[in-house]
């Protein structure tokens, strides 16, 4: 049995295929060999086109299965890692509005400062163990004032890898993990904040279904898996954050490991089990891939 790994970075799409039994990496590919195009149209902006990460996404596949080192038809399960904290925006088609407004990008930071005043920077320290500052949902709230007739087009609002599994499955669906990377997730009352969705004034209805990170989250159209050269039905069973992935991928997932990781961004990470805050939001915490009301991970 073979799985299928792709990695939906800022730079570049990465896909793995590894041997479940042997564990061992089969083939892998990346598309494009060169740097992905980040639009800027102003400073301290940044997007990119999901369609884009879609193309990006099929090539890099076909450019494993060029390297003719295993079956396709073996693939049986898809897991996906992606960079954190983008806003991708589609209409009840699953038409993309507009391009992701991705993790660097700095426009948000006022919407989330003024957040923070409403909700109360105590409050929103305990529940969201952040301030919204610069995240996923200040980032909605900037599309909500400034482009108003893409946000009332708004069917639901997913994080990168959410679009990519929409891609392959046709269904829109997230996890905790990805809730509290977009800063939708109350920690301590273990649901999506309505602290939060109040303060920016967004409707719950635009946020997808909530899975366990570690289940299917929707299986391979028979469309897609012939473009694709793959077995449709295929589930997509896992999907996380590009950090807490890289945790996993370390074997950080107990609190007391820590692990630190290099890439278009670096980042230290340790894993607690306590619902706790930074006072000064000199460190942002958000749920791991094993996180579980009754037993917290993050």
């Amino acid at each position: 049995m073979l799985l299928l790994g792709i990695d939906l970075g800022t730079s570049s799409i990465k896909v793995s295929v590894v041997d479940a039994e042997s564990q061992l990496c089969v083939a892998s590919a990346q598309f494009p060999d060169t740097e992905a195009d980040i639009i800027s149209l102003q400073h301290g902006w940044a997007e990119q086109s999901p369609a884009g990460w879609w193309d990006f996404t099929r090539k890099a596949i076909q450019k494993a299965h060029a390297s003719k080192k295993y079956d396709p038809s073996k693939i049986a399960a898809i897991g996906i890692s992606y960079q954190m904290h983008g806003l991708v925006c589609v209409d009840k088609n699953q038409e993309v509005l507009r391009n992701s407004i991705i993790w660097c990008d700095s426009r948000a930071v006022p919407y989330g400062e003024r957040a923070l005043k409403k909700i109360g920077e105590e409050k929103s320290l305990a529940h969201l163990l952040n301030s919204p500052g610069n995240f996923t949902a200040s980032k909605l709230a900037w599309v909500k004032a400034n482009e108003p007739e893409i946000y009332k087009q708004i069917d639901k609002i997913m994080l990168p890898g959410d679009f990519l599994a929409m891609k392959l499955t046709g269904k829109i669906t997230t996890s905790i993990s990805a809730l509290s990377e977009g800063i939708f997730w109350d920690f301590k009352d273990d649901k999506i904040s309505t602290d939060v969705l109040s303060a920016f004034g967004i409707d719950q209805a635009l946020i997808p279904e909530v899975h366990d990170l570690f289940s299917s989250h929707g299986e391979v159209t028979s469309a897609v898996a012939d473009e694709l050269g793959i077995t449709p039905g295929i589930p997509v069973t896992y999907k996380a954050g590009d950090q807490p992935n890289n945790a996993l991928s370390l074997n950080v997932l107990q609190p007391g490991e820590i692990a630190a990781t290099a890439g278009t961004s670096g980042v230290v990470y340790g894993v607690t089990d306590k619902v706790s805050y930074d006072k000064l939001s000199r460190v942002n915490s958000f749920a791991h891939v094993n996180y579980q009301p009754d037993e917290k991970r993050i």
